[in-house]
Protein backbone atom coordinates (compact mmCIF):
# COMPACT_ATOMS: atom_id res chain seq x y z
CA UNK A 1 0.00 0.00 0.00
CA UNK A 2 2.81 2.38 0.89
CA UNK A 3 4.62 1.57 -2.36
CA UNK A 4 1.52 2.42 -4.37
CA UNK A 5 1.14 5.73 -2.54
CA UNK A 6 4.79 6.64 -3.08
CA UNK A 7 4.60 5.65 -6.75
CA UNK A 8 1.54 7.87 -7.18
CA UNK A 9 3.36 10.83 -5.61
CA UNK A 10 6.42 10.29 -7.85
CA UNK A 11 4.16 10.04 -10.91
CA UNK A 12 2.39 13.31 -10.06
CA UNK A 13 5.73 15.07 -9.53
CA UNK A 14 7.03 13.76 -12.88
CA UNK A 15 3.87 14.97 -14.66
CA UNK A 16 4.26 18.40 -13.05
CA UNK A 17 7.91 18.64 -14.11
CA UNK A 18 6.96 17.60 -17.63
CA UNK A 19 4.23 20.23 -17.89
CA UNK A 20 6.64 22.96 -16.78
CA UNK A 21 9.44 21.67 -19.03
CA UNK A 22 7.29 21.62 -22.15
CA UNK A 23 5.80 25.03 -21.42
CA UNK A 24 2.20 24.02 -20.76
CA UNK A 25 2.49 25.53 -17.29
CA UNK A 26 4.51 28.69 -16.73
CA UNK A 27 5.53 29.67 -13.21
CA UNK A 28 6.34 33.38 -12.85
CA UNK A 29 7.27 35.11 -9.62
CA UNK A 30 5.30 38.23 -8.70
CA UNK A 31 5.44 40.52 -5.70
CA UNK A 32 2.37 38.81 -4.21
CA UNK A 33 3.64 35.28 -4.77
CA UNK A 34 3.77 32.84 -7.67
CA UNK A 35 1.21 33.11 -10.46
CA UNK A 36 0.53 30.10 -12.66
CA UNK A 37 -0.09 30.84 -16.32
CA UNK A 38 -1.30 28.11 -18.65
CA UNK A 39 -1.47 27.99 -22.42
CA UNK A 40 -4.73 27.30 -24.18
CA UNK A 41 -5.35 23.77 -25.39
CA UNK A 42 -7.44 23.05 -28.45
CA UNK A 43 -9.29 19.75 -28.56
CA UNK A 44 -11.18 18.54 -31.59
CA UNK A 45 -11.03 16.40 -34.70
CA UNK A 46 -9.70 16.96 -38.17
CA UNK A 47 -9.93 14.98 -41.39
CA UNK A 48 -6.61 13.83 -42.80
CA UNK A 49 -5.18 11.01 -44.92
CA UNK A 50 -3.37 8.23 -43.07
CA UNK A 51 -2.04 4.85 -44.12
CA UNK A 52 -4.06 2.03 -42.59
CA UNK A 53 -2.90 -1.60 -42.81
CA UNK A 54 -5.39 -3.91 -44.50
CA UNK A 55 -5.72 -7.53 -43.38
CA UNK A 56 -7.25 -10.05 -45.73
CA UNK A 57 -7.85 -13.76 -45.31
CA UNK A 58 -7.05 -16.38 -47.94
CA UNK A 59 -6.92 -20.18 -47.94
CA UNK A 60 -3.63 -21.88 -48.79
CA UNK A 61 -2.31 -25.40 -48.56
CA UNK A 62 0.84 -25.54 -46.46
CA UNK A 63 2.83 -28.31 -44.82
CA UNK A 64 2.27 -28.60 -41.10
CA UNK A 65 3.90 -31.02 -38.67
CA UNK A 66 1.89 -34.06 -37.60
CA UNK A 67 2.39 -36.86 -35.11
CA UNK A 68 1.09 -40.39 -35.51
CA UNK A 69 1.51 -43.79 -33.85
CA UNK A 70 1.84 -46.97 -35.91
CA UNK A 71 1.11 -50.52 -34.76
CA UNK A 72 -0.41 -49.46 -31.50
CA UNK A 73 -0.95 -52.32 -29.04
CA UNK A 74 -4.42 -52.60 -27.49
CA UNK A 75 -4.72 -51.07 -24.01
CA UNK A 76 -3.92 -53.43 -21.13
CA UNK A 77 -7.28 -52.92 -19.47
CA UNK A 78 -9.38 -53.49 -22.61
CA UNK A 79 -12.44 -55.68 -22.05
Amino acid sequence: MLRTFLLLIVLLIAIGIGLVAFGFVNLREHSDGVAIETRGVEVGTTVTNVQVPVVRMENRQVEVPSVGVQDEAPPANAQ
